[in-house]
């Protein structure tokens, strides 16, 4: 694949196969990321705490969109991909939000992050912002009100958006 093509897309599987096309497009050498949380029950008397993925459906995949949609017409019926609606086309999604969208899902300890969608809800408007320091250091989003609460909102835009508890100011850096 030519580097300089290579983007991520974001799909949309069925049948509760997420991870197993993971483990499939592993295989084949292309980048995957799902989003996984901590999810807690009781077996045999005893808890146990084993991964989740955040969203049962949404699997992000990095490749050209030339190998996605050749991979989609020889796996018509496990998943859709994103697409861009004009052009019917694979959605590639900017590096910078696929980035801000990992550092925060991939630092989940099961009670951060919060799943709101995949629009973000009319909320008081919020300063642009890049955590500068702690665990969700270079994630770059919106500071929105989320119910009662101030949160740092990232959205992969069609996509997903998702939020944190609010972080402490002396790791925001106001963004233009």
């Amino acid at each position: 694949m030519d580097p300089e093509s290579v983007r991520w897309y974001a799909l949309k599987v069925f049948y509760h196969k997420t991870l197993a096309l993971q483990a499939a497009l592993q295989e084949q050498g292309i980048e995957t990321y799902v989003a996984m949380h901590p999810v807690e029950r009781v077996v045999r008397g005893r808890k146990v705490t084993e991964n989740k993925p955040l969203i049962a459906s949404l699997l992000f995949l990095r490749c050209t969109a030339e190998w996605l949609k050749n991979y989609k017409h020889a796996h018509n019926s496990e998943f859709l991909f994103y697409q861009d609606f004009a052009t019917k086309e694979p959605a590639p999604i900017d590096e910078r939000e696929m980035r801000s969208f990992i550092i925060l899902t991939a630092a989940d300890r099961g009670t951060r992050v919060q799943y709101l969608g995949d629009s973000i809800p009319d909320f008081k408007r919020g300063e642009h912002v890049k955590v500068t320091g702690g665990l969700y250091e270079g994630a770059e989003g919106y500071i929105k009100k989320v119910r009662t609460d101030r949160k740092l909102v990232v959205e992969i835009k069609g996509v997903v958006v998702v939020a944190v508890s609010y972080i402490p100011p002396e790791f925001l850096e106001k963004i233009d």
